[in-house]
């Protein structure tokens, strides 16, 4: 019976067999789990679109808010717009951090309530209903404030509902954005002058000769300059319409598709969105700098930051903080916010732990911070908020960890055996023979270098936010398919090559079994990616959704692994058949 088991783990044509067997399977599986996982992130329901409780208004600190939004920008454009350095100067400069991921609509969305995809779902760029849960627009409207959105039509179905008037102009081929953008600039200044709405929203549309490049020729860089001066001079026409004494300016830019995080979770990295802001309730330097100095921010803090200038409620659904260090608050003024910020976020958790089916058992009562606030000792009334803030946050990111934790139970069980399993028939494969996994190892090298080589030639962004639209993923899906199969075929030929001058090559079905050794260590190096992911990410999205950055290169892999599992047993005969015709053409030459 030992000897029968040493001779089919020695007998390479029965582990050939197994290994593209095993391979092949794996190649479905990587199907079935792209497909799955995709579609629960498309098409996934926000569960927490429950409606929450408003809170109370609070001291306001300006008369009117105008934000301007304008994509395309980076710091070392700020650094030579003058008007914003002027604005930089004469109040605050923030650098929103996050990971970038988003198209330009969730990312709108972000904007405006505070809340990320996973709470509003709003996921991807084709989202055209209302928005579900509460907005700065919802809370202006409350507050009886009249409000306006002038510019890019974007905005209408997302928020159009909750807006006393719209003036939407969108991209038009008989018109050019430079165009469009000066006609939502007078209407801004019309509006400004002589309406009166509270809140105001002016988004220009991305100006078309707005390019970037990695070198930039210097006609790239002339037109980089010349679409930033231009933008200067709106910002700056919009800027003097506004009464600062009364009013504020806040100047939002950033890369077309501007930030994500996850919830509760945010990334160290900075600039995917910067915002400049002076007026009426901003803090305002002694000493204007000669360069703008930036301070750390979130993009999420932008919403409640803004409902606190204007003093009305928090955007309920809001995982944001106001940002005190930007704002010019007295005492009382910075503990009533504080306050009413932390028992909106309160409200919030109760049924954020009750959609999770988890017990709030925490005392979060204000009951303290209301009578520090009521003996006048307003600044422990503001520390005593914020820690039980603090603590709400915390319960938050526990659950939500709970939920990632509890969906790894099933899945690294599964990871570990098939890792196991390629591993073990591989080793037995190749009994010691170094020469076969060198031969191995250049088809993997060639195989990433000519994947990632032809992204680069492509010019293929390798982030989600190159997806703007259904049709573009589709697109985007059938030809990193077609790219894996071309990477793939040249990887199995040049293996067949490889192996031709080798003296011992004459060994029957060579070709065949070091290609098929080839396509397991790609299928492995693939695989022990996608492991990472599913492991950190978890792999159920009922309730939560993957960081979408990384969820979009796993979905790359994935791709990869499909096509590199199911192709392998025909691509190691394509090797073989390399390594047959290299070698009669090297024995005609000689």
């Amino acid at each position: 019976m030992q000897l029968k088991l040493d001779s089919l783990l020695t007998d390479k044509k029965t582990l050939a067999a197994t290994l593209s067997i095993v391979l092949v399977l794996l190649g479905f599986g990587s199907w079935c789990l792209l497909d799955s996982s995709v579609r629960s992130v498309l098409l996934y329901k926000s569960p927490y679109t429950f409606q929450v409780e408003p809170g109370l208004r609070s001291q306001p600190l300006a008369q009117r808010l105008v934000l301007v939004i304008v994509d395309g920008l980076q710091s070392q454009d700020f650094e030579a717009m003058l008007t914003v350095k002027d604005i930089a100067g004469r109040g605050v400069a923030v650098s929103l951090r996050g990971s970038r991921g988003l198209a330009h609509i969730p990312a709108s969305t972000v904007l405006m309530t505070g809340a990320l995809p996973e709470i509003s779902g709003v996921i991807t760029n084709w989202f055209s209903d209302r928005v579900m849960i509460d907005s700065l627009w919802s809370s202006a409207h409350r507050a009886g404030l009249n409000t306006v959105i002038i510019g890019d039509n974007k905005w209408k179905p997302l928020f159009g509902h909750s807006v006393t008037q719209g003036a939407y102009r969108g991209p038009d081929d008989k018109v050019s954005n430079t165009e469009t953008n000066n006609a939502i600039l007078k209407d801004a200044i019309t509006e400004i002058t002589q309406g009166k709405s509270q809140l105001i929203l002016v988004s220009f549309l991305p100006e078309r000769d707005f390019t970037y490049s990695s070198t930039g020729s210097v006609q790239q860089r002339i037109t980089r300059e010349e679409t930033a001066a231009s933008i200067d001079m709106r910002l700056r026409d919009i800027s003097e319409a506004v009464d600062l004494s009364s009013g504020t300016v806040v100047f939002v830019s950033g890369s077309s598709y501007l930030t994500h995080d996850t919830l509760f979770g945010f990334s160290k990295n900075t600039g995917d969105a910067l915002l400049v802001a002076a007026g009426a309730g901003i803090m305002t330097p002694e000493n204007p700098p000669e360069t703008i100095q930036w301070i750390s921010g979130r993009l999420v803090d932008i919403a409640p930051t803004c409902a606190s200038l204007l003093g009305i409620s928090m955007p309920t659904h809001s995982q944001g903080e106001v940002m005190y260090g930007v704002l010019d608050l007295p005492d009382h003024t910075l503990s009533e916010i504080t306050i009413r910020q932390t028992a909106a976020r309160a409200r919030f958790a109760l049924e954020y732990m009750n959609t999770l089916s988890r017990p709030a058992i925490e005392d979060w009562s204000l009951f303290d911070a209301f009578l520090l606030h009521n003996d006048g000792d307003y600044r422990s009334a503001s520390l005593t908020a914020l820690s039980i803030d603090e603590d709400i946050i915390s319960v938050m990111r526990k659950a939500r960890s709970g939920l990632v934790s509890a969906s790894r139970l099933i899945s690294i069980p599964i990871l570990a055996v098939i890792a196991v399993l390629l591993i073990f028939i591989t080793t037995m494969f190749l009994q010691g023979d170094i020469k076969d996994v060198a031969a191995a190892v250049i088809g993997v090298f060639c195989y990433f270098t000519a994947y990632y080589g032809l992204m680069f030639i492509k010019g293929t962004l390798l982030s989600s936010s190159a997806i703007l639209s259904l049709s573009e993923f589709t697109g985007f899906y059938h030809s990193r398919i077609a790219d894996s199969i071309a990477c793939a075929t040249l990887t199995a030929v040049i293996i067949g090559w490889v192996v031709s001058g080798r003296k011992d090559h004459g060994k029957g079905g060579q070709g065949f079994f070091i290609g098929l050794i080839g396509f397991c260590f790609v299928a492995l190096a693939l695989f022990a990616h996608i492991a990472v992911f599913v492991v950190t990410e978890g792999s159920a999205y009922a309730f939560y959704l993957p960081d979408i950055h990384k969820g979009f290169r796993c979905f790359m892999y994935l791709i990869q692994l499909t096509v590199a599992g199911i192709l392998s047993p025909v691509l190691a005969g394509l090797s073989e058949a390399a390594l047959i015709l290299t070698s009669k053409a090297r024995s005609s030459k000689s």
